[in-house]
């Protein structure tokens, strides 16, 4: 009797075909995480840096996060800080004017976001190479 021809899923090239498609999809599910987790402290560090310093107040409301929701993955920052009833981080973050005698600079924010999604992208490419 002739032996029954086996299936082309079953062989071993398939089979390692497979495995490897399903590495690279859950490297592909937790690389982005670990890297925004990662970056997301350097960006807090260059923020808190870069943050015009008088009282402190301002610095203590600096924050950098990853972002928990799944249709806007990435990440969360911002300040902010009230004085009198108004919220002064967005005016001390987006006026160039200003020049703060101590420390810190405008666009204490955006400029280390900015940067840190630029390192995102270069981790992101080199951790997503195959093989890594």
């Amino acid at each position: 009797m002739a032996k029954a021809a086996t299936s082309a899923t079953n062989t071993k090239s398939v089979q390692d075909a497979r495995r490897r498609l399903t590495k690279f999809i859950k490297k592909v599910q937790t690389v982005p995480n670990e890297v925004l987790e990662e970056e997301a402290q350097t960006i807090y560090a260059e923020a808190i840096a870069e943050t015009p310093y008088r009282s402190g107040t301002l610095e203590k409301s600096v924050y950098v996060r990853v972002s928990k929701d799944k249709k806007r993955p990435g990440l969360v920052a911002g300040a902010s800080a009230r004085s009198k009833g108004v919220n002064y981080a967005g005016i001390q973050h987006e006026n160039t004017e200003f020049r703060h005698p101590i420390k810190g600079k405008a666009k204490y924010i955006s400029d280390p976001f900015n940067r840190g999604t630029e390192r995102i992208k270069k981790k992101m490419r080199e951790r997503m190479e195959y093989g890594r």
